[in-house]
């Protein structure tokens, strides 16, 4: 009887986060139509669309996602296509997306062990579990990332946001065929020559479009799930009781 008064406080937690969340979202929807920027109120649409991903999943497949997971999805989305997107946190706050892609990581290893673990109805190694987990959300991370760089290729987004190097090493420059790379070093200046004849500067050096960025994302998602195995195995000799069994999806009866 008291897991049932505890499942429905924890339920109305998470109802109460979906209803001031979404709240916000609709009026950073109606804001963005109100600009009439088509790419922020894409975003926006999109957000609030997403909020309804757990409530599906548990309608479709008997399972019980923990509040402290639900709450936690509908805070990612918001703050990462809400704050992120359509109000530009990415820019003034460098970390906002390194710490995204981090509890990302954490978050979809969770989710990782907890299929394969209804797959194996609960029997299996727990250490195979945990690697899974990790191969999971690394996948996952690794799909984002393409799916990223789709978008910034046809409908030319910034996704995979640009960085400045002041130093680059390159065979394209070799001038005599070898595998040598060229080193550049201190570069200050950048001019683009346009077919129009127009010269576009970039003043803090070389721009990379993209890269670091990716594999930046890849690495601390990577960190993310190695976060989620370590304290994987703490929380699995205590019965789930540790915090990762927060992440852990259930299954219901």
């Amino acid at each position: 009887m008291k897991n049932g008064h505890a499942n429905q406080k924890t339920n109305k937690v998470a109802l109460l986060a979906l209803v001031i969340i979404f709240g916000l979202s609709l009026a950073a929807l109606i804001y963005s139509i109100t600009l009439k920027d088509w790419m922020k109120i894409g975003l926006a649409a999109a957000a609030l669309i997403l909020y309804a991903v757990p409530i599906l999943i548990t309608k479709a497949v008997k399972i019980q996602l923990p509040s402290v997971l639900e709450v936690t999805y509908y805070l990612f989305v918001f703050a990462a296509l809400i704050l992120g997107e359509v109000f530009a946190f990415y820019g003034p706050f460098p970390f906002w997306d390194i710490v995204l892609h981090s509890l990302s990581g954490f978050v979809l290893a969770g989710i990782g062990f907890s299929l394969i673990e209804m797959m194996n109805r609960g029997h299996g190694t727990k250490f195979i579990m945990l690697v899974f987990a990790f191969c999971f959300s690394v996948t996952i991370g690794i799909l984002w990332e393409c799916l990223e760089f789709s978008f910034d290729m046809t409908v030319r987004t910034d996704a995979q946001k640009d960085a400045h190097l002041s130093q680059i090493s390159t065979i394209t420059m070799q001038r005599d065929g070898g595998n040598q790379p060229v080193k550049v070093d201190n570069i200050t200046t950048t001019d683009i020559h346009l077919a129009n004849g127009d010269i576009v500067t970039i003043d803090e050096g070389y721009l990379d479009i993209g890269l670091i960025d990716t594999m930046k994302d890849i690495f601390v998602n990577i960190a993310g799930a190695l976060a989620f195995c370590l304290v994987g195995i703490v929380s699995i000799k205590q019965g789930r009781k540790g915090f990762a069994g927060n992440f852990i999806p259930t299954t219901r009866d």
